[in-house]
């Protein structure tokens, strides 16, 4: 996964959190990620927390094995760790795991997203279903270009004839040291390093369900991602009767987050008495526009950091999760359920788990979003808030308790 000083989504934040914890537990904990966008200007840092970041060579999201064996093998002889944890393999492959491997160094993998069954990790169709794995990396690829971000890819692969061949581009482009499909597959090689990892933590009941199932594993098992300390602070935040009501979205700016769904339903709704904050990462700039200038009554708040997205969740009435593709958990859910802050979100199942039916809308469906807002104005208490979730100490500790069984 990609790590380091600019990058702040969920999965940074569970890496941080964990290495930052057992760093105070005593564990000389060093942390190797990606680096997609080039924001790193050396190949070592020290995090403020302590720790020591490498920056390993990246391959795009999509890549399986990365790196070759023999390069992480001499990466992991001169670090000489106990044991490796792999949060996400996205941008630097599995092959880190299969070094491992053969220095007998035990491992353990946590999974944050559906990068595991799902090459762009989405698990979304063309139509808009959810999909319950992929079977071969070409079906993976030109479903891959049929949902391209960018517009001229994604407008040429509706043609069978063009869909094939850029699907065998990006295959080529994501794949630098993968063999032929004839040899190896790409659910035969994540097969393979789940089963052997020590164990396999899933972050949601979700997907602890769907790899179990998938991958037929014996050794996964649910803990929830924790957030820091700071999130179960008292907050300050109170409406009056004369304040506008606040409706907020926090995350990535991208078509899978949904948030086309939010403004298209406010929009429809109407009310001038309703303010939209929306605040993260921008990943499509065109879809983003469209987003940001569909309401009017909508405030960009940009990227923050953890602190500031701890203050603009507190200046919220209400908070929206529109995603339209499967979540595990986001970690704004768990953000805002310590905050005290009622939720709406659409039903994707690592969601869902946490609200009650009440705040929870089908995805896409802007005309209950829309009833939703509705009553959340009038009555928040008709809405409900998420279950609480851990705080990272508690989860770190449990995950230092794995560790040691196997030292």
């Amino acid at each position: 996964m990609q790590f380091g000083p600019g990058y702040n989504q969920g999965t940074e934040k569970y890496i941080r959190n964990l290495a930052h914890d057992l760093s105070k537990s005593g564990c000389d904990v060093i942390v190797a990620g990606g680096d997609p966008e080039g924001i790193l200007t050396d190949s070592t840092h020290i995090d403020d927390s302590g720790f020591q970041l490498i920056k390993l060579p990246t391959f795009g999201w999509n890549t399986t094995e990365g790196d070759s064996v023999d390069n992480y093998l001499n990466l992991l002889t001169e670090l000489s760790p106990d044991l490796v944890h792999m949060v996400n393999p996205a941008h630097i492959g599995i092959n880190l795991l299969n070094a491992a491997q053969k220095l007998g160094i035990p491992y353990f993998i946590s999974v944050t997203d559906f990068w595991w069954l799902c090459p762009k990790h989405t698990l979304t169709l063309k139509s808009g279903k959810f999909c319950s794995g992929f079977v071969e990396q070409e079906a993976c690829f030109r479903c891959i270009a049929e949902t391209h971000p960018n517009k001229l890819v994604k407008t040429a692969s509706q043609l069978p004839a063009a869909r094939n061949y850029i699907a065998k581009i990006l295959l080529l482009k994501n794949a630098p040291f993968a063999v032929s499909s004839d040899s190896k597959n790409r659910k035969q090689m994540l097969a393979s390093v789940l089963n052997k990892a020590r164990a396999v933590i899933c972050l949601s009941k979700t997907s602890l369900k769907r790899l179990k199932e998938y991958y037929s594993l014996s050794n996964c098992h649910y803990t929830p991602a924790g957030i820091s300390d700071t999130w179960f602070q008292a907050g300050s935040h109170r409406r009056t009767r004369n304040t506008p009501f606040v409706v907020g979205y926090l995350g990535v700016i991208a078509p899978h987050k949904g948030l086309h769904t939010l403004t298209h339903a406010l929009n429809d709704l109407g009310d001038s008495e309703i303010i939209l904050k929306v605040a993260g990462k921008i990943s499509t700039n065109r879809y983003a526009k469209q987003c940001l200038n569909t309401y009017r009554n909508t405030e960009y708040a940009g990227e923050l950091s953890e602190l500031r997205s701890k203050e603009f969740i507190d200046s919220l009435d209400l908070l929206v999760i529109p995603s339209n593709s499967p979540e595990n958990q986001p970690q704004v859910l768990l953000e805002a359920a310590a905050r005290k802050k009622p939720v709406l979100a659409s039903n994707t199942p690592g969601c869902a788990e946490l609200l009650p039916s009440t705040a929870v809308f089908p995805v896409n469906d802007v005309k209950r979003l829309k009833e939703l807002l509705s009553i959340a104005k009038k009555d928040l208490s008709k809405i409900g808030r998420p279950t609480l979730g851990l705080s990272s100490k508690a989860v770190s500790e449990e995950i230092l308790t794995e560790y040691q069984k196997v030292l």
